[in-house]
């Protein structure tokens, strides 16, 4: 793949995470509220809850899976491991510590596995605790890529 292409692709993909962003952002308004102390829940608070977690999991995944990798074949860095995408996104200044991109991508992956309410709970404020730091990393990317000219502003929506 030419490096034209990988960073076509890329800027595909960071439209795509624009716009999952945006999403994420309109879940998180709604579930940023909503009292998880109380005894119950009530299902259209549930719904919110759970739509929020879903935005969280896309987004994430995207942000690791596409975008990130993405950088890193246009820069020519390996992209063997995953491990190696996330600590190069500490490097570029994305995020303190590549340990809660990890952290993020884990707790996506807890979410889906819980069927206990107690433990969706926990899992609902960890995913609520960590939008805004999601959103925040994700920023830093489109800052990144504007600064080093990858993508127009018809290639995507800043």
């Amino acid at each position: 793949m030419s490096r034209e292409e990988a960073t076509k692709i890329f800027c595909e993909n960071l439209e795509l995470l624009n716009k999952s962003t945006e999403w994420l952002k309109k879940s998180f308004e709604k579930a940023k509220n909503i009292d998880l102390s109380k005894e119950d829940l009530t299902e259209e608070e549930l719904e919110v809850l759970e739509t929020l977690a879903n935005r969280f999991g896309r987004t994430i995944d995207i942000l690791i899976n596409k975008v990130l990798r993405g950088l890193d074949i246009i820069e020519l860095e390996d992209i063997g491991r995953k491990l190696d995408i996330v600590i190069r996104a500490e490097k570029r200044g994305f995020i303190e510590n590549y340990q809660n991109l990890i952290e993020m991508k884990d707790l996506r992956n807890e979410f889906f596995y819980e069927s206990i309410q107690e433990k969706l709970r926990e899992k609902f404020k960890e995913i609520l605790d960590k939008t805004s730091n999601l959103i925040k990393v994700i920023d830093k990317v489109r800052e990144y890529s504007a600064k080093m000219h990858y993508c127009t502003d018809k290639d995507i929506n800043l």
